[in-house]
């Protein structure tokens, strides 16, 4: 029975994530429109610097480093590589790179270097997690913390989280089922993967591959053999676009906020920080624990996880995100942007999740699942590109943006806006429920009426700012194709600034195409 609730949470998921199409019109999203122009460039042209496929954009992208007036990806090429696949399948199906086939490129790079890496990750979490817990903890990862937005976007994220929960499991089996040296050699692969989407999560990694090796030394050469060609195809990367195997892309940045933040300790990394620490958690609009306050349950399900888990493979799951923790805590751009949640923190979700299946779980954890739920769902089924300072967003921004019928574009536009509107929601609230014991749907639904009251009480004694007003105005406007929305978020008698009206002048002719919202 647990095993086909556990499925069934997976399978709603999975459905979810081919319904929605997260690509909204005129808004070139930096993080992943930086993959695509790689990929459009490789294929299209066999190179790997991205100044046509930018120009293609509008000259909108802002995720690029820079060598001799020449552009190129500042993002590690993992991801991007990845994907390449699903570029592949939609080139084939709507033609090469233009303004008109951005949206379904898009979509199934997408696909292929998000979607698919979490189904996998989702499949991995329920063959080591024990059945009794299994379908709540995995209700937990996929719909109560940001991997739900991740999922569903071309960052490397979700690729990253993946490759390293993968490369935990390969590194601490449950069982003696496959020869020890084959494991390593996937172990290291994995890691080398995860370090190639993300560079920070090198750190992690080799807490990872540390913990294993200790007193084991001789697993260090598989490990090594299954890193090696991830090492070299990065050095031929990095030789290639920036004349050095050292050579980073996060080196040669072209946007000078970006470049004063990489001179900052070591790429941008510098010690870890209390306060950064703090926000990293805490913070009313980016902060982990405020989007998934179910990950209060952790160190009450590591103490019911000791005895069921080996120690050295427990002590590897605890120190892998605090690994990450300690290295954003030293990052001034710990918010990542416009986003959902603490995106950098997403790497560590798995690892976070996996002890919550050997809770016995009542009503106290079905409650903080389903605020879990209500906050991370409404925030990224309504616009999954939250700019930084809106409180509690899920109330705060997305919440009026759906009070107007506006929702993240789906394949249900094409057959009618109530269904776009409804069934998304109607999906997540499916998969939680039917995740949960009966004994806990009640207090499910308690949460996320808990999470909807604190926000908008939240609201009510701390109206949003005049600029804040118009960020949501400016994105309704212009994302949402809801001309006049700008003028309307502004007090009375009160003019747009002109830079911003150039600013919606430009932006409204660039690429993606409007959508049937």
């Amino acid at each position: 029975m647990m095993r086909s609730r556990a499925g069934a949470v997976l399978s709603l998921w999975a459905l979810l994530s081919l319904l929605v199409v997260p690509v909204f019109p005129h808004f070139v999203s930096p993080n992943e429109t930086t993959r695509w122009a790689l990929a459009a460039a490789a294929v299209e042209e066999g190179t790997l610097e991205i100044t046509r496929p930018a120009a293609i954009l509008g000259g909108g992208v802002e995720d690029v480093a820079e060598v001799g007036g020449r552009l190129y990806s500042n993002k590690a090429p993992g991801g991007a590589l990845v994907a390449l696949p699903g570029y592949l399948a939609a080139r084939a199906a709507w033609g090469p790179a233009s303004p008109g086939t951005l949206r379904p490129q898009l979509t199934a790079m997408r696909l292929v270097g998000s979607t698919l890496p979490v189904v996998l990750l989702a499949l991995l979490f329920l063959r080591r997690a024990p059945e009794e817990g299994r379908a709540p903890a995995l209700a937990a990862l996929l719909l109560g913390t940001p991997l739900l937005a991740y999922g569903l976007l071309l960052f490397s994220h979700a690729l990253a989280a993946a490759a390293l929960f993968g490369a935990w499991a390969a590194l601490f089996p449950a069982d003696g089922g496959v020869p020890r040296f084959r494991r390593d050699v996937a172990a290291g692969a994995l890691l080398a993967l995860a370090t190639v989407a993300e560079y920070p999560v090198a750190v992690p990694a080799a807490v990872l591959a540390l913990t294993a090796l200790w007193g084991r030394w001789r697993r260090l050469v598989p490990l090594a053999a299954g890193a090696l060609p991830f090492a070299l195809l990065l050095g031929a990367y990095d030789a290639a676009c920036f004349g050095s195997p050292f050579a980073l892309s996060s080196g040669h940045e072209r946007d000078a906020a970006f470049r004063s933040l990489s001179a900052h300790g070591l790429f941008g990394v510098g010690l870890p920080q209390p306060g950064y620490l703090a926000r990293l958690l805490v913070d009313p609009s980016k902060g982990l624990l405020v989007f998934s306050p179910v990950l209060l349950l952790v160190p009450a399900a590591l103490l019911a996880a000791r005895g069921r888990v080996a120690p050295r493979a427990l002590a590897a799951l605890v120190a892998a995100p605090l690994a990450l923790l300690a290295v954003y805590a030293g990052y001034p751009n710990w918010h990542g942007g416009f986003t959902v949640g603490a995106r950098y923190l997403v790497p560590a979700l798995p690892f976070l999740a996996f002890p919550l299946a050997f809770l016995r779980w009542g009503r106290l954890s079905a409650l903080l699942l389903g605020f879990s739920v209500a906050a991370v769902a409404v925030t990224t089924l309504v616009f999954p590109f939250v700019p930084p300072g809106f409180p509690l967003p899920w109330a705060s921004f997305a919440l009026p943006l759906l009070s107007q019928g506006l929702v993240v574009p789906s394949l249900l536009h094409l057959v009618a806006r109530p269904l776009a509107l409804a069934v998304p929601f109607l999906l997540v609230a499916a998969a939680a429920l039917v995740a949960l014991p009966a004994r806990g749907r009640l207090p499910f639904a308690g949460g996320v009426a808990l999470a909807l009251a604190v926000g908008l009480a939240w609201l009510r004694l701390f109206p949003l700012s005049p600029p804040l007003l118009v960020q949501r105005g400016y994105v309704t406007d212009v994302y949402f194709d809801r001309p006049g929305a700008l003028e309307r978020s502004l007090p009375a008698g009160m003019a747009p600034p002109p830079q911003l009206l150039l600013r919606r002048e430009r932006e409204r002719t660039l690429p993606p195409p409007p959508w049937p919202f």
